[in-house]
Parts: structure tokens; sequence; C-alpha cells
């Protein structure tokens, strides 16, 4: 599993922040990145976006989804930097260490990727041609989080701050399933983080099959969510039998991968340092 994800939101050398994440169940290599506020301190915008990314940037009226838009595509280009690195298709023999010069030398890397948006909102790699990589990422208030895998799999990726308000949103917006009721009034979670433990995952599902939030709600419900750990959670869905899900709660977010299930691989994670 993947462990005290929110620390990694601390500061510590930006290209280290990619980790190799493997999961019950899904065998193809899956990379997983975090950023914040401060690191754009240490990447900036002029540095990593491509033109086209910049002009979708730009495009925002206020600073906040300017900088979360800016967030997302650098958690983004961080997991495809090191899928990519690791696949060896930029003639490295080793992984991009914590060591090597950041700033303009790993803008200038971030840049070979482009990513835009597809015609639910999914991000979609345009560049290098013919990577072969897909992405899902989340952002919200100066946090980003991102995935990169190989294209064809199907993963989705959310994060939630953990916000009471937020959490009445869904309580009041979302019909939740028998099972999911029956959960909540189980779990050792405090109300809010389950509700949004509940709607990231949705969410990640929505995101694994390509539709966004633009399929029926009820459709994304949970059958079945264990604790896999004090802050981990399992899970599998009513409509959607063939995906399985993965949380974690952290002190003030939750953050949920989702993601079709069929093939096998040991539980692991390996970190760059």
């Amino acid at each position: 599993m993947l462990p005290q994800w929110q620390s990694l939101f601390a500061p510590r050398p930006l290209a280290a922040r990619a980790m190799r994440l493997s999961l019950p169940e899904l065998a193809a290599p899956v990379w997983f990145a975090p950023v914040g506020s401060s690191d754009l301190a240490t990447v900036s915008p002029t540095q990593l976006l491509t033109q086209a990314e910049s002009l979708r940037a730009d495009a925002f009226r206020f600073g906040q989804p300017r900088e979360n838009f800016t967030l997302g595509r650098l958690a983004g280009k961080l997991a495809l930097l090191a899928l990519f690195d690791e696949a060896s298709a930029l003639g490295r023999s080793r992984p991009l260490s914590p060591d090597e010069s950041e700033g303009e030398d790993l803008g200038q890397k971030l840049r070979l990727f482009e990513v835009m948006n597809g015609e639910n909102g999914e991000p979609v790699v345009m560049a290098p041609v013919d990577c072969g990589f897909s992405l899902s990422l989340s952002h919200v208030n100066g946090r980003g989080v991102a995935v990169a895998f190989a294209a064809g799999a199907r993963i989705g990726l959310d994060m939630e701050l953990i916000d009471p308000k937020r959490a009445e949103t869904v309580r009041k917006g979302v019909p939740l399933s028998k099972e999911e009721e029956s959960w909540l009034k189980q779990t050792a979670l405090p109300e809010a983080a389950a509700l949004l433990l509940l709607w990231a995952a949705r969410e990640a599902l929505s995101k694994a099959l390509g539709s966004g939030l633009a399929c029926k709600w009820e459709s994304l419900a949970l059958r079945e969510i264990r604790s896999t750990g004090k802050t981990h959670f399992s899970g599998n869905f009513s409509h959607h039998p063939s995906f399985h899900c993965v949380s974690w709660v952290g002190p003030d977010a939750v953050l949920s991968l989702a993601f079709g299930r069929g093939e096998r691989a040991a539980t692991s994670v390996t970190s760059l340092l």
C-alpha cells in the first residue's frame, strides 16, 4: 500500500516525489506523484507548460483555478517522466535521481509531455508522439496528484480535501447505496472523511470508465468497503464488478484509486529516494 502519502507534500527534491506503485490485481507499473503550491517555486508554470497548456491555463479568470490546473499538469508530468524513464524511452539507464539538477533542466524534461483534455474532460497525453502512456490526475486548493500508466489500462484517481461543507453536499446530493449507508454507520472514520472517501472512490471510478461524472451517480455506488489498515481501505462496485478501488485517508484529505481488475501483482512501493 502507499504509506503516509500525505507526507509527500512536505518539501523534498521534486524529482524524488514520483513513486512506483504496484497494487493487488494490477500487474502493470503505475507511477504516482503528488505536488503542492510551494513546488511552483522550484519549477515555474512557464518552465513546465507547453504553449498550448499555457493558453489553457490563461483561460482561467482566477488565480486558484489556474494554479490548480498547473499543479495537476506538474504532478502528471512527473509521473509520466518517471514511467517514460523506466521504459528507457529517453535512453537513460537509471531513474531520475534527486541529486540531479532541477529547475530549468527538469522543466525541459517535463515539457516533453503535453497534457490536454478529451471529450469528457479526461487528460490526454499528446506528446511525445506514440509514447503509449495514459494519465489520471486530480487537483484541489493548492495540491495536485497524478498516476501515469500504460495506455489501455483503466485507472482513475481522485483526491478530496476533508471539508465538512463538501461532505454535507455529498450527503444531501448523492444517493447512497444500502451497503454504503451500512458502512457509514459502522466505520470508525469521522463522518466527513467517510462521506468523502465514498465520493472519491466514485469519482475515481468515473475516470477509470472514461465517462467522467456524465454517468448516473447511482451507477458508481460501492458494494463493499473493507478496512485494510488504520487509514487504508479497499472496495468493490455494485454495477461494475470488474473494478476495484483502494483509498487512503490522511489528516486533511482522502485519495482513491479505481482500476479494472484481471491482472495480478504483488503489493509494493518503491520510492526514487
